[in-house]
This record gives C-alpha cells, sequence and structure tokens, in this order.
C-alpha cells in the first residue's frame, strides 16, 4: 500500500470519529415539548415572586358619650344658681346683695357665704361686715326657727353699733330663706342675750325677726 492511499485512510477514520462525537453531544433535533414534572423543578427555581406596595392609614377617633335614649353628645351637665339675698353693711346700716350660689341653697352654704364677706367688684363695692371671716359658727332650722350657734369671739372686740349690725347680717339674712321666722343665738351651746335694732336686749333664748332689725335696712327709694 502507497503512503498515499494510507494517509487518506487515517483521514476518513478521523473524520468519522469526530462525527461520532458531535452526534453525541449536539442538540437533539426533534421538535416536539417535553414537559418536566415539578417535583424534578429545584425549589428555587418554581417560587414565583411578586412585589406588593400597601399604604396604612391610621384613623383616631374620640368616643362618643352614650346618653339615655342612644343619642351621644359631649355637653357636660348645666350648672343651675340660685340668687340668694346676703346683708353686708353700707354707712352703718344694712343692705341686701344679691349672689348667686348653686342650686339648691344649703344652709351651710349661705353661712359660709356671708362669713366669707362682701363679693369682689362692682357689687361689694362700699360694702363690709361686722362678722369675722374666721367666725365659727352652725344653724339648726326647726319649726320655723334657727338656732345659731357659734364660737366664743363672736362679738368680743365689737363697737356696740356693730354688734347690733352682725346680728342684723345674720337675722335678716336667714329670715328671708325659705321656713325661717325667727332666730336664736347662743356661743358655744349656751343661749346669750342679743342686741335688737333700736339697742334694746333680747334676753337669751328669746327669738328675734326681720321686723326686729327692720329699722336698720337702707330705704333703696330714698
Amino acid at each position: 500500500m502507497s503512503k498515499n492511499r494510507k494517509s487518506r485512510q487515517r483521514f476518513r477514520y478521523f473524520c468519522g470519529v469526530s462525527l461520532l462525537v458531535l452526534s453525541g453531544c449536539g442538540v437533539p433535533s426533534a421538535s416536539d415539548f417535553t414537559r418536566i414534572a415539578e417535583s424534578d423543578i429545584p425549589f428555587e427555581l418554581n417560587v414565583t415572586t411578586t412585589t406588593t406596595s400597601s399604604t396604612t392609614t391610621t384613623t383616631t377617633t374620640s368616643p362618643d358619650l352614650e346618653m339615655p335614649g342612644g343619642s351621644s353628645s359631649s355637653t357636660l351637665p348645666e350648672i343651675i344658681n340660685e340668687t340668694v339675698d346676703l346683708y353686708y353693711i353700707s354707712a352703718n346700716r344694712v343692705l341686701a346683695t344679691k349672689l348667686p350660689i348653686v342650686s339648691p341653697a344649703t344652709t351651710s352654704q349661705v353661712l359660709a357665704a356671708l362669713i366669707a364677706g362682701p363679693p369682689s367688684g362692682d357689687a361689694g363695692a362700699g360694702l363690709r361686715s361686722a362678722l369675722s371671716t374666721t367666725l365659727t359658727a352652725s344653724v339648726d332650722i326647726s319649726k320655723g326657727i334657727a338656732t345659731i350657734d357659734t364660737s366664743a369671739e363672736f362679738l368680743n372686740g365689737l363697737s356696740p353699733i356693730d354688734q347690733r349690725l352682725a346680728i342684723a347680717q345674720l337675722v335678716l339674712t336667714f329670715t328671708r330663706r325659705p321656713g325661717v321666722g325667727q332666730v336664736i343665738f347662743s356661743v358655744e351651746g349656751i343661749q346669750i342675750a342679743v342686741p335688737r335694732g333700736r339697742g334694746d336686749l333680747a334676753k337669751p333664748g328669746t327669738p328675734v325677726s326681720y321686723d326686729d332689725y327692720a329699722s336698720l335696712l337702707i330705704d333703696r327709694t330714698g
């Protein structure tokens, strides 16, 4: 066999082997689609990722007050006042001053307001009181008679005219209250004599009335 012939045979053999190798590694020429089972797909490749943008809104509400009848309201209960006549001194006479007190005005409220002294502002301009703001007193009402019991300093240190005016302030104030017609005074439980408006004394335990001090009232028409 000649050398050229042997060379051609080696070339054909090499090409044949190369074709076999390429045909084993190449892409299949079939056009059919083969579905792969989900169990054979790696988990990371089988996850669908969805991005969602959301907005959160917070609403603050104030609870309504539940009122009878099923209605709601934030209105506070109305405060009702009662007008009370309190008596203070002007130029050594006695004058009624009207003061609003939360209704119903109790005996203790009226007494405390009177002892506190004249109101501020124009309503109390030019007025004074013969009653000490530190006075301790109590009022008991029975059968139309108010018994006012005070501490020992009640009339101590007062001039005769101021003693009458102090008694007049209390008597006129409380006899203007409903159900009270007369007043009896005592000091630490012991009944005392008190001066009337004209200067005479009422004996201990003797009731005094509005009329006993009417002479000390300022005539509003004058």
